[in-house]
């Protein structure tokens, strides 16, 4: 398969601002992020992905019995053991016989899972779903958001014309201990600032052309416009402004936000840490609509949405 057939994507309606958090901590610690989406207690990495892979799916030629791949990327599955990608191709009524792999443990997943789709060599879906979550207190928490977007793989529609891939030890940049729900990083600036343009870097260099226009893995508002620097100047694209960071899925955002702005072709590049980055240039334009209307939140809610306060008022 050598072309994204169509596309769909799916955003929580509820929506806290820059603002009410800062006001809350007496600052606001993710750089460029003016607001984000809020995942609802009833919503994961699972329930995302549906409703994202139900709007590629119905824009789509192809039927739910001619999918035979389905490739999902999620950091945050909803439980640490279990096949939820076979959970999300039981609820939208793919055939038993969908080859069924799941990425993971890194916001690389979602150009991971695109890039075994492509290989796939057969009609798929690729869905990239997240909802990172930090210590109240800290910058991960402030940027973390939620969402997912979904991919139709087939033989026609924006073309797929380069892929490239690059890895280097960078560890630490991003990381959850296993039995936490909380992502971590060192908060070495310089450090994960020279992780993510020197992969990104790397990538980028094994292409065939230099990239026009970019849209790179989003931690937050900020960081993005760095892999500019090793992108010869490229066009960046993200949602992180307004969504937050939504992990395995924000380049793919990234890649809606460019199309939205008719940019063809564009380079969405996945980054993770360890670290790695895949590089996949997409020619061609195709329409997405995402339903932006949003509910705003205090931040009291938002903490019991996010699970640092329990419905009863007590803490986690």
């Amino acid at each position: 398969m050598s072309a994204i057939e169509s596309a769909g994507a799916y955003v929580p309606r509820y929506r806290i601002t820059a603002d009410t958090i800062a006001e809350a901590w007496n600052g606001f610690q993710a750089r460029g992020v003016h607001e984000k989406r809020v995942a609802a207690g009833d919503e994961d990495a699972v329930t995302m992905a549906v409703e994202a892979a139900k709007d590629a799916l119905a824009a789509s030629t192809h039927g739910r019995e001619d999918i035979e791949t389905l490739a999902l990327g999620t950091t945050t599955p909803p439980v640490e053991e279990g096949d939820i990608g076979v959970q999300v191709a039981e609820i939208l009524g793919l055939d038993s016989s969908t080859e069924v792999v799941v990425h993971s443990q890194s916001t690389r997943a979602g150009t991971r899972a695109l890039v075994a789709a492509l290989r796939a060599d057969t009609p798929g879906l690729v869905v990239a779903a997240d909802c990172p979550l930090g210590e109240p207190d800290d910058a991960v928490d402030h940027a973390a958001g939620a969402g997912a977007v979904a991919l139709l793989v087939g033989n026609d529609g924006a073309k797929v014309v380069d892929t490239a891939t690059y890895t280097s030890e960078y560890p630490g940049t991003r990381f959850r201990r296993r039995g936490s729900e909380t992502t971590e990083k060192y908060d070495a600036t310089a450090y994960e600032r020279d992780a993510y343009t020197t992969v990104i870097g790397g990538a980028v260099e094994k292409l065939a052309e230099p990239p026009a226009a970019i849209a790179p893995t989003a931690p937050d508002g900020s960081i993005p416009s760095r892999a500019a620097s090793v992108a010869d100047g490229a066009t960046v694209y993200q949602y992180a402004d307004e969504l937050g960071d939504t992990g395995a899925a924000s380049p793919l955002f990234g890649l809606i936000s460019a199309w939205e702005n008719n940019e063809s072709p564009v380079t969405v590049i996945g980054f993770g840490d360890g670290a790695g980055a895949d590089a996949v240039t997409i020619e061609g334009l195709l329409p997405v609509e995402i339903d932006r209307a949003a509910t705003d939140i205090s931040y009291a809610e938002y903490l019991r949405k996010r699970g640092h306060i329990l419905p009863d008022g007590g803490d986690e």
